[in-house]
């Protein structure tokens, strides 16, 4: 990779990044002040450490990476106005799209920051050994953390792009000739690396969050718990099954030693009250944000030093830039349109002719036709998010949800199903007269049982996952008449999907001219497609009201990596590889997720279609759905079965992402390798090739 020099501020300290193989800077040193006079204090140290860290901002809790990990899958489509329409219809080449923010899978941007995050490690490597104003544990601690994050983000790179270049000393000169290095290579690299954070984190006696170098920092079950993850993946992606054993054995320990447990009510996994990484019980590692979002850069990833110039990340990377201190925008990914959809509601306001309005700063209210007050609503509707039309759920993982229903607490803590309003705007609507006839549930009593507001009040639009035209769905539909629009899954007067067939499902594009139900025009709008208005899934959404950010473009929720359900997961399908009861782990995990007094175990034989079920209840939208469905060889199956927008193009090339194309073109040793992919999508090859090439078929 190609040498970048660069001043990484944080505390004092001066850090070293290395970037795209395409861009050279070296910037001027105006205080004069060296690496190694830096890097011989206790802030410069620290501060190397908090940048290793920074990098994580820019993959977790961001657009553009949900569309890497989790889209393109079988558990969600894309909505209207996603940003990276071509790569989840695997219609994509290599080539690197810029500041383009209406398309962009951003692929070269994330080869960057990875390498980047990746050299700051090296840096500190290299720099924590040798300073003499820090004791051996602190060492030892500094050491850890910078080899879990190496791993970190590596592995994240290795599962997009195979094999890559693998840099394990700081860049110190421009290297126009990387030699792309074996997969199995990379996944020892990792591993290795995992052990000895590791070792050094029992060194360090840093055996738990509130025990780690700083808030949000990893410690050595997070190492333990990501040690299992990566075994998983080499051993699941590339056979190499004595892995399996490996994963078992390091994910056993960490729920048995860990100290991490469940919360008795699912919801509570998600709280915003229980985010921070020594209080959530079930966290093993997350991406922290700061809770003040007014100003700075503390939250943002740190500046790039390629793209004209710029200095900044693609906006779908930072959302706001870098004029705000960042967050996360994931809250933002899964919510419809329910604030200024289409006018059968109202229109977004705070008239007494409207039901919902966004909320923002001093405007959290709306007028009641019922009492002629102003309802104060921003504790209500702040959680709903701005509904950006990203990403809907799939008609499969509607319908997977929908089965655990009756017995599970991961479909209410996962599926909003519902937009509710106060009973003090129910003679808002004109559309719907009776809207007050409904059963409204006080939102103090909601939030008792729930920990949000989600369940409060009353129904102003309702998602049913009923056939519209069955006779159970035309008896809801007479129920909900001028109560509260009704959608259903498909089927009926304005359906989200084309079809009751997983496999044929689309979202429905454009409005009704005249409502089959109403004889009317109240659904003329586009709007009312099923691409912008969907049930929504809501663990990410900020449940907790904060009058400073009401309805914001960020987020300070923090982004759980790594967390206690994941080991027993982890757990089962190393089990049903090595011959272990993988049911009674599953079985474990479900009656952890169990409603109160209802049987959530299954019975019968455990397989991997099992196991992907149960990982896609309670692992849906973290970023891991596209690398599981790759792993296990099961993404252009699953895609054809349940992703009709995507089945069309997938074929094995897609089990890997392209190289960028700059990437490319900035070596001198580019080659044309012909490397051929098995059945099951993995490349082969007997050794490393000496040329950088291009992943087949791109």
């Amino acid at each position: 990779m190609k040498k970048i020099l660069s001043m990484l501020f944080a505390a004092t300290a001066i850090g070293f990044g290395a970037t795209s193989c395409s861009d050279f800077l070296e910037e001027d040193n105006k205080t004069g002040e060296t690496a190694d006079l830096a890097y011989n204090t206790i802030s410069g140290i620290d501060g190397l450490i908090q940048s290793a860290y920074t990098y994580t901002h820019g993959w977790w809790g961001k657009e553009p990476s949900l569309g890497l990990s989790e889209m393109g899958s079988d558990l969600f489509y894309f909505g209207y106005d996603n940003k990276q329409k071509s790569m989840l219809k695997y219609d994509i080449s290599a080539e690197a799209l810029g500041s383009n923010v209406a398309d962009n899978p951003c692929l070269d941007e994330y080869w960057e920051m990875f390498y980047a995050g990746v050299d700051v490690c090296n840096n500190a490597l290299k720099y924590v050994p040798e300073c003499s104003v820090i004791d051996d544990n602190k060492k030892a601690a500094y050491l850890a953390d910078a080899y879990f994050l190496r791993a970190l983000y590596y592995s994240q790179m290795v599962a997009l792009w195979g094999p890559i270049p693998y840099n394990s000393e700081p860049v110190n000169s421009i290297n126009n000739t990387p030699v792309r290095v074996p997969e199995a290579e990379v996944y020892a690299n990792i591993l290795a690396d995992l052990k000895l954070s590791m070792e050094n984190y029992k060194k360090a006696n840093v055996m738990t969050a509130k025990a780690a170098t700083g808030t949000g920092r990893a410690y050595y079950y997070s190492a333990e718990a990501l040690y299992a993850r990566v075994a998983l993946y080499a051993a699941s992606w590339l056979g190499q099954s004595q892995y399996y054993n490996e994963a078992l054995t390091a994910a056993t320990d960490v729920i048995n030693n860990s100290g991490a447990k469940f919360y008795s009510r699912y919801s509570d996994t998600w709280n915003m009250n229980n985010e921070e990484a020594t209080v959530n019980t079930e966290n093993l590692f997350a991406v922290h944000y700061s809770n003040d979002l007014s100003a700075g850069r503390d939250n943002c990833v740190p500046y790039r030093y390629s793209g004209g110039g710029t200095g900044q990340y693609n906006s779908l990377i930072t959302r706001t830039g870098y004029g705000r201190q960042g967050g996360s925008a994931t809250h933002l990914m899964f919510p419809s349109l329910w604030n200024n959809g289409c006018d059968d509601i109202g229109p977004n306001g705070q008239t007494d002719k409207s039901i919902f309005f966004r909320m923002a700063a001093g405007k959290t209210t709306i007028k009641s036709k019922m009492t002629g007050e102003n309802i104060e609503c921003g504790k209500y509707y702040s959680p709903y998010g701005r509904g950006f039309t990203r990403y809907l759920p799939s008609l499969y993982f509607w319908q997977l949800l929908e089965s655990v229903k009756e017995t599970d607490q991961r479909y209410n803590g996962t599926l909003l199903t519902s937009y509710r309003i106060p009973y003090e705007l129910s003679q808002n609507a004109a559309n719907y007269p009776k809207m007050g006839e409904q059963e409204f549930k006080d939102y103090e009593e909601a939030y008792k049982e729930d920990g949000n507001y989600f369940n409060g009040g009353g129904i102003a639009i309702l998602y049913s996952i009923l056939d519209g035209d069955s006779e159970e769905g035309k008896a809801l539909q007479a129920e909900a008449k001028d109560k509260y629009r009704l959608q259903f899954a498909y089927g009926g007067d304005i359906p989200v999907y084309t079809s009751g067939d997983p496999k044929t499902a689309l979202p429905t594009e454009g409005g009704k001219a005249v409502s089959d139900v109403y004889g009317d025009a109240r659904y003329k709008s586009e709007k009312i497609e099923g691409r912008r208005s969907y049930p929504c899934i809501k663990k990410y959404l900020d449940d907790q009201y904060n009058a400073n950010y009401p309805t914001h473009d960020l987020s300070y929720r923090d982004i759980m990596v790594l967390r206690l359900a994941e080991m027993y997961l982890i757990k089962a399908e190393a089990e049903l590889a090595t011959g272990g009861n993988a049911l009674a782990t599953i079985n474990e995990l479900r009656k952890a997720r169990a409603i109160s007094g209802k049987d959530n175990t299954i019975s019968g034989t455990v397989d991997i279609e099992t196991i992907l079920k149960e990982r896609a209840l309670e692992l849906c939208g973290e970023y891991q759905r596209w690398f599981d469905l790759k792993r296990t060889h099961t993404l252009i199956s699953h895609v054809k079965a349940y992703n009709a927008q995507a089945s069309g193009n997938i074929d094995v090339k897609h089990y890997y992402r392209p190289i960028p194309l700059n990437e490319l073109e900035a070596v001198t040793n580019r080659a044309s390798v012909s490397v051929a992919q098995d059945a099951n999508g993995v490349l082969q090859y007997t050794s490393t090739a000496e040329g950088m090439w291009q992943n087949p078929g791109y």
